[in-house]
Order: C-alpha cells, then structure tokens, then sequence
C-alpha cells in the first residue's frame, strides 16, 4: 500500500492547577482570528459535558461531540487551551481554582486547528486526556483523517488508493481533482499478527464530497475482543 506523510503534530499535556481571572461562562461565542475546535474519540466516565475551556484568560463552555467539531475556541497569543475542572480551595475559598484535565499547545502559525481529545487510563499526572492537532490548513474538503488508536496495523483502501497505518498513527487520503460528490469503495483491513494475513473489517461504497472532511478513527472494542470504527464530519465552512 502506498504511504500519505503523518500530518498530526501531538500536543503534550501538563497538569497544574490553573487560577483563572475571568469567569465568563455561557453561551459559546463566534471565535475570530486564530481558533480551534474539539473532538473526542470517547469520553471518560463521570466526566461533565459541557467541559470547561480555558483558553488565555478566558473561559467558555464547550460541547463536545463524537460525531462532529465543537463550537469554535479562540487559541491565545501563547498557543494553550486547557479543559478545566473548577475544584475547591481549602486555602482561599474565595478564589477560584481550576484542574486541568486536558492541555494542546497549538503552534505559532496554525490559524485552525483541531484538537482530538483521546482519554487516557492511570496517567500518574491525573489528566483524563491526550490530544492531538490537526493543522486544518493541510486537511482539505474530500479529504478523509485515519487515526488508529489500536496496537494492530489497520490498512485502507479507497478507490484505486490504499494506505497502511501503523498504531498510534494518523494518515490523510486524498481524492485529486474532487470537484463535486463521487461515490467510491471502500474498505477496511487490519493485519493479524497471529495469521500474518490481512483481515477485512469492512467493504462499502463511500460518498466523497469536497465540501467537508471526514475523519476516521481505529479504536479497540474489549467486549468483542476486535478492531472498531467511528466517523467524524467536519464541514469545510467551518
């Protein structure tokens, strides 16, 4: 199968308290100038939607989707945006304090990004998630994002194209020359290190259109021991 470069950059997350200075929660505002949008591949138990956003000074609430981007986050002039969990202050209960739960640092230069927010189990640094930034300006309509989160190489193939994508690895398919929805086929195959062969999860027909991007992600199912699939929308309007 042919190779697409690795377009995902990772943004390492930290856990320290954060003390914000502005409140402003409610309603999520139109973002102008630099922004980003949230995505999930699953979320932690017990955990609040709405999150809490805390991006530069200012805080916002955010609903996050599987299926679709979040509503727009302006990125600060320092590049962080932290989901936050307001706790308690033994020391000062009258200041607020906020537990990061989830830190992406986007890069200087990156007007749109997408922040994929992926939980993490037993982190010693207490965060709920690790994420990583999709540079949207690489990430086009027609195209599709393959994330595969499985320790398993997953293979792709879409029309006359094909792919392999390592674990923890993102690719992005493109189709040439996409002027207006095509209809193509698909399938889905991830390698069986015991066989040593090839095993088809999946074959379809897919509707490409250059209007938006998909995304694709590769996750394992423990209640059926087996490679699974979720898909994203992200319009191109946006």
């Amino acid at each position: 199968m042919k190779n697409i470069p690795l377009i995902c950059w990772i943004g390492l997350a930290a856990t320290l308290p954060v003390f914000a200075q502005n409140e402003e929660t409610g309603e999520a505002r139109q973002a102008k100038g630099r922004v980003a949008w949230f995505v999930y591949t699953s979320l932690p138990q017990g955990l609040e939607n709405p999150v809490t956003v805390l991006s530069g000074k200012d805080l916002s609430e955010v609903t996050l989707s599987k299926r679709s981007p979040s509503n727009p986050v302006k990125i600060p002039a320092d590049g962080i945006i932290r989901i936050v969990r307001k706790v308690e202050n033994p020391k000062d209960p009258g200041k607020s304090t906020y537990l990061t739960l989830a830190q992406a640092g986007i890069p200087e230069g990156m007007g749109k990004a997408l922040i994929i927010l992926m939980p993490v189990q037993n982190n010693p640094d207490g965060l709920l998630f690790q994420t990583r930034i999709q540079d949207l300006a690489t990430f086009k309509g027609g195209d599709c994002l393959y994330l595969n989160m499985t320790k398993l190489k997953v293979g792709v193939e879409l029309g006359k194209s094909g792919m392999e994508i390592n674990p923890g690895e993102s690719k992005i398919q493109s189709v040439p020359g996409l002027s207006e929805p095509v209809n193509m086929p698909i399938r889905y195959s991830y390698f069986d290190p015991v066989s040593k062969q090839w095993d088809m999860l999946s074959a379809s027909t897919v509707a490409v259109y250059p209007t938006r991007r998909d995304i694709c992600i590769f996750s394992w199912d423990p209640n059926y021991n087996r490679v699974d699939y979720h898909g994203i929308t992200f319009p191109v309007a946006q």
